[in-house]
């Protein structure tokens, strides 16, 4: 693993901030495993991601039931969150490794339980609460 970034977000306005600042740094077949604890800012962080990418942010929510998002565009995104899954098994019912191959970028929240469904290389993103309005992103590449 190898440390690309570490930043300090003192409200959700910074976390969008900096998600708007890099979402075009991605490219088509990133992956990116967003982890931290329930309101730690990770689906603020998707939301500064399609607004950086251009695409309609105004309807980006946690896709807890439907398990995926997809926000259409020159370059889409396709939003998982796996909060819900019992087994990494039930990736294959959603067609996991079909949205691995599409045109766009996969951001998953909660992405620790895709196990060993992950490929081998992808960004890591870390979320930690320091305290109610400050919180720590760390990315790093896995490869």
């Amino acid at each position: 693993m190898s440390r690309i970034l570490a930043a300090t977000s003192h409200s959700e306005a910074e976390t969008l901030a900096l998600a708007n600042k890099l979402a075009m740094s991605f490219v088509t077949g990133d992956l990116l495993v967003l982890t931290g604890p329930l309101g730690a800012g990770k689906t603020v962080f998707v939301r500064g991601l399609v607004q950086g990418r251009g695409l309609t942010e105004s309807m980006v929510s946690s896709p807890s039931f439907g398990m995926v998002n997809e926000y259409p565009g020159e370059l889409p995104l396709y939003h998982f969150d796996l909060y819900r899954i019992k087994s990494p098994s039930e990736l294959y019912e959603i067609g996991w490794d079909d949205y691995l191959l599409r045109d766009g970028v996969v951001v998953v929240e909660w992405g620790e339980k895709a196990g060993g469904l992950l490929p081998s290389r992808y960004y890591r993103i870390d979320f930690s609460i320091l305290n109610e309005t400050d919180r720590e992103i760390k990315i790093e590449l896995v490869q």
